[in-house]
Parts: structure tokens; C-alpha cells; sequence
């Protein structure tokens, strides 16, 4: 693994356990087994290590829902979550009310995910009469449901919410009712 990968893995796991104001630098480092210099040599020091971060998982959503379906986007969200639950811990680590490093650009990238979900709309993708960003948070917030709130995925589904079969099963659920949106 590249130096920058090795921070970059580090400092997922460092900001998933303890939120961007929490991680510290020097943990990162000497979990990516490399000197502290070199984080700030790479990405400028914490905030932009966060930023670097933010940017990879964002690309790689967006990569995933401008290459397929909504309904099968949302069902690849609900398995990289399950397989990468670093993001989705460092994204419910944040304290309410904070603005986390560049929210303004993430707020731009957002807007630009609205406005292809309003074109998936306008192509039968889900029904006309639905709201394209309270869908959205709907099916944002079922995708991480398992890795965020695991002891409820637990009680509701009688099932172990991070077990392969469990997360196949749930993900063909959520893509299935994206489906049923369309149909109606």
C-alpha cells in the first residue's frame, strides 16, 4: 500500500472513531506507520487530510449513482457502506450544529446530486409527485441504517445487520422499494 493510501486508511479509521475534531494527527501517523510531517507534507495537516477523505468518498458516490440506476446506486450504497464503514462513522461522528471542513463545497457537490436526481426523476426513475431531496435523505439514511444504528437494523430484522447474507437481503429490499416509487 502507497504512503498516501496508508494515511488516508489511518486517518478513516482515526475520524470514524473519534469525529474530525477528535482525530489527532499523531495517531494517524503512527497508525499509517509513517511520520507525522508526512501528513502535513500530503495533504496540508488535518483539515485537509479530512478533505482528501471527504473528496474520495464522494467521488466514489458519485461515480457509482451517475453508472447505474437509482434503485441499484442506492443498493451498492447500502453494501460500501457495510464493507467501508469508516465514512459512515466519521459522517455520524460530527456534532450537531458544527460545519465540517469544507461544507460548502460538499453543499455544491450535493446540489449537483439534487439536480441529477431531478433528471432520473423526469426519466420515470421514481414517481413526479415526490420530493427529490426528501428522497434522497430517505434513501441516504437507509443505506448507512445498518452500520449507523446496527442494534435497530438487529431488533427490527430478528437478523445480525452486519452479516453478508443480512446485507445482501436488505440491500435487494431498498432497491426493490426504490422500484416500487416508479411503478405507482
Amino acid at each position: 500500500m502507497g504512503t498516501r493510501r496508508a494515511i488516508l486508511a489511518a486517518a478513516g479509521a482515526e475520524f470514524a472513531a473519534h469525529g474530525f475534531d477528535g482525530a489527532r494527527v499523531v495517531r494517524i501517523a503512527e497508525a499509517a506507520g509513517v511520520s507525522h510531517q508526512l501528513i502535513t507534507y500530503y495533504f496540508g495537516g488535518k483539515r485537509g487530510l479530512y478533505e482528501a477523505l471527504s473528496d474520495q468518498w464522494l467521488e466514489e458516490s458519485m461515480r457509482v449513482s451517475r453508472t447505474h440506476t437509482f434503485a441499484e446506486a442506492v443498493r451498492r450504497y447500502v453494501h460500501w457502506a457495510h464493507e467501508d464503514p469508516a465514512w459512515v462513522h466519521t459522517l455520524t461522528r460530527e456534532e450537531p450544529g458544527t460545519r465540517p471542513p469544507a461544507e460548502d463545497e460538499r453543499a455544491a457537490e450535493l446540489f449537483k446530486h439534487v439536480e441529477e436526481l431531478r433528471e432520473r426523476q423526469a426519466r420515470g426513475e421514481f414517481r413526479s409527485d415526490l420530493d427529490v431531496g426528501a428522497v434522497a435523505l430517505v434513501f441516504f439514511a437507509a443505506s448507512i441504517a445498518p452500520v449507523a444504528i446496527p442494534w435497530i437494523a438487529r431488533e427490527l430484522s430478528g437478523q445480525d445487520p452486519a452479516s453478508p447474507e443480512f446485507i445482501d437481503a436488505y440491500a435487494e429490499q431498498v432497491r426493490r422499494i426504490i422500484a416500487a416509487l416508479a411503478e405507482a
